[in-house]
């Protein structure tokens, strides 16, 4: 009769080990650089949509609009004509799949830019304007990339 033993498990579990660390140790965690004109971005390889200009421009869009709501909520100043022209980049930037560039996703981002140049133009509850501004970020995303809206919800104004 044949008997298993504890001990003809180790070598197959410090097999998998093995290969479990051979492949976090190959595993590429180097970061790229993109230039987008004049502006700098980092690429991390991790998303799920990669490096499509489109993408680009989002990431760098969110990234500048927490400072923006930093101003606001410090009251030390208010949306950029940078940050109103990279929302008017959005209609020439190539998305990741380019059956996003619909009538509807035009109409979203002209929206957008209403709202961003009524925040502008607005010194009266800049904190308003900006959540409106977030709030049709989060409408167009719900309607073609819903994946970072949990992260876009964030720079609401509470």
């Amino acid at each position: 009769m044949f008997t298993v033993t504890k001990n003809r498990y180790i070598p197959i579990a410090i097999g998998i080990f093995g290969i479990f660390f051979f492949i976090i140790s190959c595993a590429d965690t180097t970061t790229e650089q993109a230039i987008n004109e004049e502006v700098t971005i980092e690429v991390v390889d991790n998303h799920p949509n990669k490096d499509s200009e489109l993408a680009l421009l989002m990431r760098k869009m969110y990234n500048d609009a927490d400072s923006i709501k930093q101003l606001i909520v410090n009251d030390e100043g208010n949306i950029s004509k940078e940050y109103i022209e990279a929302l008017e980049r959005i209609h020439t930037a190539t998305p990741t799949d380019a059956d996003v560039k619909t009538p509807e996703f035009k109409a979203y981002t002209e929206l957008m830019i209403n709202e961003a140049n009524a925040l502008s133009s607005s010194e009266q509850n800049k904190k308003e304007g900006f959540n409106n501004l977030v709030n049709k970020c989060v409408e167009c995303h719900q309607s073609f990339c819903p994946g970072p809206i949990k992260k876009i919800n964030k720079l609401l104004i509470n």
